[in-house]
């Protein structure tokens, strides 16, 4: 059975453009069925395969022939696939499915399907069926979801190991340098002037610097604020150490609920952290603005700008990790992140999370 060419779809503007003088339509549909990479199958409105351009490896075409397709598919996916092979009989209308066959060999094929009536004498006289594989494309996406999921677990893995380092130097090197600063400061009192308080005194600043940065790397690798009074604290901490750079940061928030969800929190810091560090080394910036809003929808959206020299987004060198990691960062927890920039016109990150990802 040669079937006519498929009726417009829905809303298209025009049908199909005549043949032209001397072109076949038997010819033409054999032409079309040798050349296709995908399967054509034509069944009758109970399922029953009437002819296909070709069989799958293992497969003779007397084996597929006058059988039921839906003995081809999973159990799951046959009743949906006979369901909208007589929808189509019956009404005319196009059906797009997605289906699971079982290979000869026990694997499993995926394909999308396309399903048109085939009409003759004005009459849906059967289905046709465009069958395109799609084994290489959930392939990919299982792929890219397990690789996700191990650079979810790689990144938490590397927050719990920042937070380990974090609390080691507060509560040891931290108290150590505390306690020398403590007895030094007490023996100053007790000594009068002279070469050997002047040396105190010199011990006693290079203690102080070494807190100084005690707190600095506490605060880097992840700031006690982050866990025990939430994402604001934390956020406020970086504002006051970029103003040590940036003469004018600003920090504006609204949050309907007090703390976010810990793995929101933690990529909300790493993000606004980098974008303020890349303002502080790169920009040359006289202002920077951080906003962190939650969203109607049920997102939060964090935005970190700035007034410095900009630069063209298209031209980032590739060992330039930063911007790329605020992506991926957004990404992995089902959000997106937009970076805008010009030269002389600064630079817009802006990222939105959400927070209901179930």
């Amino acid at each position: 059975m040669t079937p006519d060419p498929a009726p417009d779809s829905p809303g298209s503007a025009a049908g199909p453009a005549p043949l032209p003088p001397g072109l076949d339509a038997t010819a033409l549909w054999r032409s079309v069925c040798e050349v296709s990479d995908d399967f054509l199958v034509v069944v009758a409105a109970d399922g029953t395969i009437l002819f296909t351009n070709r069989v799958s490896e293992g497969l003779a075409p007397e084996q597929v022939i006058g059988h039921d397709i839906g003995t081809f598919t999973v159990p799951e996916s046959a009743t949906q696939l006979r369901e909208s092979i007589a929808a189509v009989a019956a009404t005319g209308e196009r059906r797009t499915l997605e289906t699971t066959v079982r290979r000869a060999d026990g694997g499993l094929n995926y394909f999308s399907l396309s399903l048109g009536p085939v009409r003759m004498a004005a009459r849906t006289e059967a289905v046709l069926i465009c069958c395109e594989n799609i084994l290489p494309l959930k392939t990919s996406e299982q792929s890219l979801r397990h690789e996700r999921q191990v650079l979810r677990r790689l990144l938490a893995i590397q927050e719990r190991e920042r937070q380990l380092v974090s609390y080691e130097i507060h509560d040891g090197l931290s108290q150590y340098l505390a306690g020398a600063m403590m007895h030094l400061d007490a023996y100053e009192h007790l000594v009068g002037d002279g070469d050997a308080v002047r040396d105190l005194r010199e011990g006693l600043r290079l203690l102080r610097a070494a807190a100084d940065e005690a707190r600095r790397l506490i605060g880097g690798l992840r700031p006690p604020a982050l866990d025990e009074l939430g994402i604001v604290d934390a956020i406020e901490s970086l504002v006051g150490e970029a103003r040590v750079d940036v003469p004018r940061v600003d920090f504006h928030h609204r949050l309907d609920a007090g703390r976010l969800p810990a793995d929101v929190e933690t990529t909300i810091f790493r993000i606004v952290q980098e974008s303020l560090s890349n303002v502080r080394r790169h920009a040359g910036a006289d202002t920077a603005t951080v906003r962190l809003e939650q969203e109607p929808g049920g997102g939060v959206r964090v935005v970190v700008e700035d007034d410095g020299v900009g630069f063209e987004t298209a031209g980032v060198p590739d060992d330039r990790f930063g911007l790329e990691g605020i992506r991926q960062r957004a990404q992995l927890l089902g959000g997106e992140a937009t970076i805008m920039s010009r030269p002389g016109r600064g630079t817009t990150v802006t990222v939105a999370l959400p927070l209901d990802r179930t």
